[in-house]
């Protein structure tokens, strides 16, 4: 993975190992040191449980790391976001140094080479978040073969926010998540969802359950039945970062029991944030009207890469959607919708 035909021969890509906290130490970088020493220390733990079983699917991030002329420059991480590990999230490139000899936009171009095409990470599906405005990252990542999915608003509740707690008990309640209503809001989720994001992501319900917080819960009605929720984000941005999810038909009492339920959220002093999809005009009108505020929009991507079959043979996942295409002419799969970037604000 070193100096490859592919990579310049200035820089190296290889995992995080022992030699970059001793490069950091050189460097006096302090602030990255204690981030690559829990990183180094999951990578163990990992190697340690994947000892025992090849059965199950490592759960800890993969981090790879830029060097030039001895110096770290930048480093990435993938992390599987499904227990089945079928989906990674990539980040985006952190960047410690200036380079001398390469753009970031060689840098990440280089870096997701790498991840893609050869890390060992096996799975068959990528997703990757970017900030709308960085239109060289946006023409780096679509270069590596991933298409927009949806477009996502982050949303901070407003410093001088101050709210009158009421309570509307004949209408709703709040529920933390439990393994029922794990299954119920992930039903609701995938309602929602195409079929080219659900084959993607891959999320099952114990995926949302097994990532919950003391933030996340559903809201339901008197007849309890959910009508929106708080999950675990696809691609957390933050450490407290939920996703706002409601039903295909909306329902009134959303304007009450919304409000109430994240403006009355106990953080401690951490600040929490919220994720909302561009297209759901009616969510993010309620979060403006509660007084939070908009701080980024990015643009989530993914890409299926290799479907593994029969435990060894690899097969591309446009190949197989051709195959049962023509062997069921009666089928008609549904297609990915294109989404705007540009001028989506």
């Amino acid at each position: 993975m070193n100096n490859d035909q592919g990579l310049p021969s200035d820089l190296i890509i290889e995992p995080l190992m022992l030699k970059h906290l001793s490069m950091l130490r050189a460097d006096n970088n302090s602030k990255y040191l204690g981030i690559f020493q829990i990183l180094l220390f999951k990578k163990w733990f990992s190697s340690l449980e994947s000892s025992f079983t090849n059965l199950i699917p490592t759960r800890n991030s993969t981090c790879l790391v830029a060097v030039e002329r001895k110096n770290i420059i930048a480093y990435i991480l993938a992390t599987p976001i499904n227990r089945r590990g079928t989906c990674w999230s990539i980040s985006e490139p952190y960047f410690i140094g200036e380079s001398l000899s390469f753009s970031r936009y060689n840098l990440l171009q280089n870096l997701l080479r790498i991840v893609l095409y050869e890390s060992n990470i096996n799975t068959q599906s990528f997703l990757i978040s970017i900030n709308t405005n960085d239109n060289q990252s946006l023409s780096v990542i679509r270069q590596s073969g991933f298409q927009p999915l949806r477009i996502i608003k982050y949303w901070k509740r407003k410093e001088n926010n101050k709210y009158t707690k009421k309570e509307y008990k004949n209408n709703f309640i709040w529920e933390r998540l439990n393994e029922e209503n794990s299954q119920q809001i992930w039903r609701l989720e995938q309602a929602r969802e195409s079929i080219n994001f659900r084959s993607i992501f891959d999320r099952q319900w114990h995926d949302i359950y097994e990532k919950r917080n003391t933030l996340t819960g559903v809201i339901k009605s008197k007849e309890n039945n959910i009508i929106a929720g708080l999950i675990p984000s696809i691609c957390p941005q933050n450490n407290f970062s939920l996703e706002l999810i409601r039903g295909l038909a909306w329902d009134e009492r959303l304007n009450k029991s919304i409000p109430q339920r994240i403006n009355n959220m106990k953080t401690d002093k951490r600040k929490c944030y919220l994720e909302t999809t561009s297209e759901d005009n009616k969510l993010n009108e309620i979060l403006y009207k509660s007084n939070w505020e908009i701080i980024e929009e990015r643009v989530l991507l993914g890409r299926s890469v290799w479907k593994r079959q029969n435990g060894y043979k690899l097969k591309s996942i446009e190949t197989e959607l051709l195959t049962n295409l023509v062997g069921n002419l009666q089928q008609q799969p549904e297609l990915p919708s294109t989404i705007q970037i540009g001028k989506n604000k």
